[in-house]
């Protein structure tokens, strides 16, 4: 018998489960780049719906309700005859009037989160104009607080926000404590 053709089958048989697993080996690590492209963009995917629902507006509603007590103060910054000012106003006696029309108020209204909102400590750096502290109760003890600034940004509950309309909404409230007086 000749050499070539006792081997040959058996080189035909090597050289198709070789070309086999090459060709599987071939195809899985296109399999395996496939299977990473989607943990890739699966994560990604993931990554945007928790930014989307970091940055979603949040409600000042959430702070006060209505068996809690507000108290606020005013304070309005400026410059008189050359001298810097600071005018305050204590809002300490609310009646239930101005309070509904407060937490009214308090619905209308929208706060977002920011880069720092994470590693904040409530700090405020842009005081603008007018500065509005609102302290929230229940009994004796303080549950909540807003402190808002005229120039959007707003700590509420020791962490940094920023508010669009915080002016608007602070001179909404200057007219509703205005009412009684």
């Amino acid at each position: 018998m000749d050499n070539t053709r006792l081997c040959c089958p058996f080189f035909v048989w090597y050289n198709l489960k070789k070309e086999n697993f090459e060709v599987a080996k071939g195809r899985g690590n296109y399999y395996n780049m496939k299977k990473k492209t989607i943990y890739f963009v699966v994560i990604v995917i993931v990554l945007l719906i928790c930014i989307i629902a970091f940055f979603k507006p949040l409600s000042l509603s959430n702070i006060a309700r209505e068996n809690n007590q507000i108290k606020m103060v005013l304070n309005e910054f400026g410059v008189r005859n050359g001298e810097a000012y600071i005018d305050s106003t204590d809002y300490q006696a609310i009646t239930a009037e101005q309070k509904s029309a407060i937490l009214a108020l308090l619905e209308k209204y929208t706060y977002r989160r920011t880069f720092g909102t994470l590693f904040s400590d409530g700090s405020i750096s842009g005081l603008g104009d007018k500065m509005l502290s609102i302290y929230v109760y229940a009994d004796v003890s303080l549950v909540g607080s807003i402190f808002m600034s005229s120039s959007g940004e707003i700590a509420v509950n020791e962490k940094s926000y920023h508010m669009k309309n915080a002016e608007q909404f602070i001179e909404q409230i200057i007219e509703i404590m205005g009412q009684a007086n």
